[in-house]
């Protein structure tokens, strides 16, 4: 009786093993989801996206001759300004009903240069189900995407190339902002992830920055204003070639600068904006001529500050920013 009751067991058993077997090798063959990293294909348009979200597609219009557009209620936010529960409408072709990941980027008018709507990163309406994302093939997580966007977060996006200019003229032309500001803070050197994008292409280079914290006394060229405070980037001279912009040959100085800002003091900053639209942050226009200390109403100039050589005080810059030499 036993020997009966024991055989057909272990025959059920054997065709469960079968199964398990037989499924096993198409598991172990596909990278699960979960663990998976977003594919670089869609990791790279962080940079051009305003805003990165989760949203549900509620209805679909379109009139003809027209795009099809497409109404969303907004689920979570990844990256950018927006709220969840809102809802936009974009040129897209979505399904009511089913829910999909937007890398959104603003429309500029060429001719005005003003923000003319919002539209889609090419490519970036991104089906998503039950948690799992899928484009080009491959899947991963909203998970995966959340660790990427932060680590998209701690690149520091530098500019391409940087100048030195040996008059005061090219050098203003060259600032988006010069301010009168005061240093806060000074950070140690920091070893930061770098992205820089130059002839259309994108590279990543670990390189030594400082982070300098300051508060604006006065606004003598730009926007901004006195209060304003302002997280400067300083790239050590060694960090990348400056380039001499009257004959562009690689611009050294027999004795490079060794100091940095101090916390405390007084300084004139030349300062180009950040290329990310993301980023708050701003870049001195290179590391000879990003700064001058002031003592008073006179300027300390370097001497390897061409640029600033018939400036000896505030008053005589501020004349010179009205009128720049030519």
């Amino acid at each position: 009786m036993k020997k009966s009751k024991l055989i057909p067991a272990l025959l059920l058993a054997a065709v469960v093993l079968f199964f398990v077997c037989a499924e096993f090798p198409m598991r172990a063959g596909r990278e699960d989801p979960r663990s998976a990293a977003i594919p670089p294909s869609v990791s790279i348009r962080y940079r051009d996206a305003d805003r990165i979200l989760l949203a549900t597609c509620m209805r679909v219009s379109q009139t003809e001759g027209a795009p099809a557009r497409a109404r969303f209620k907004i689920d979570e936010v990844f990256e950018g300004a927006a709220s969840e529960g809102a809802t936009l409408t974009v040129a897209a072709e979505a399904e009511p009903g089913r829910q999909y990941l937007l890398y959104l980027m603003t429309r500029v008018d060429p001719e005005t240069g003003e923000s003319a709507g919002t539209e889609l990163v090419p490519g970036s309406l991104i089906t998503v189900n039950d948690g799992v994302a899928e484009v080009d093939g491959a899947e991963f997580t909203l998970e995966s995407l959340r660790r990427d966007v932060a680590r998209q977060r701690n690149i520091l996006t530098v500019p391409a190339e940087e100048y030195y200019y040996s008059d005061l003229g090219s050098l203003i032309e060259a600032c988006d902002e010069i301010v009168i500001a005061r240093v806060l803070s000074v950070s140690e050197p920091k070893e930061t992830l770098c992205r820089s994008v130059g002839k259309g292409e994108s590279t990543l280079n670990t390189l030594e920055e400082l982070f300098v914290s300051v508060c604006v006394e006065n606004g003598l060229a730009g926007e901004l204003r006195g209060g304003e405070k302002l997280s400067i980037v300083l790239e050590p001279h060694y960090a990348r070639p400056v380039i001499n912009a009257q004959d562009l040959s690689a611009k050294t100085v027999a004795a490079p600068p060794v100091s940095t800002p101090r916390v405390g003091s007084a300084y004139v900053f030349f300062l180009i904006r950040s290329e990310d639209p993301k980023s708050d942050r701003y870049f001195t226009v290179n590391p000879y001529e990003g700064y001058v200390l002031l003592s008073g109403s006179a300027v300390i100039r370097p001497y390897y500050n061409e640029a600033m050589a018939r400036i000896n005080d505030v008053a005589t810059l501020a004349a010179m920013l009205k009128e720049p030499e030519q």
